[in-house]
């Protein structure tokens, strides 16, 4: 069993996210889950390495966001990414609307046991 190594629960969210890297805008990404110190990125052919400093691009919560990050580990799927200051600010407004959402459906097996539809 793997030892958890974050600080700050993080939670789904799906968000465009653009990755630029030395002022130049670099890739497309789809942020997979946040917290308030960071968030995985699912990116494809992406080659920046561990320790690089990068600046996100997104725009939610009625603003435009230029982020500060340093890429801190790799994936299959993508980038782990630490916010060089914590956004308590972005992290609570996303949750906050994750809140309001409805549940998501819930679907019975063969059991009869109610299991989350993915």
């Amino acid at each position: 069993m793997a030892i958890e190594r974050r600080y700050c629960a993080r939670h789904p969210i799906d968000l465009l996210v653009s990755i630029r890297y030395r002022k130049r805008r670099f890739i497309c990404a789809r942020a997979c889950n946040l917290s308030d110190q960071g968030m995985f990125l699912e990116v494809r052919n992406l080659t920046l390495p561990t320790g690089i400093l990068v600046e996100l691009e997104l725009a939610c919560l009625g603003k435009d966001w230029l982020i500060p990050a340093i890429v801190v580990h790799h994936r299959g799927s993508g980038i782990g990414v630490m916010f060089r200051d914590p956004r308590p600010d972005l992290y609570q407004g996303l949750t906050r609307d994750l809140a309001r959402q409805p549940p998501p459906p819930q679907a019975v097996d063969s059991t009869g046991r109610r299991s989350s539809a993915r």
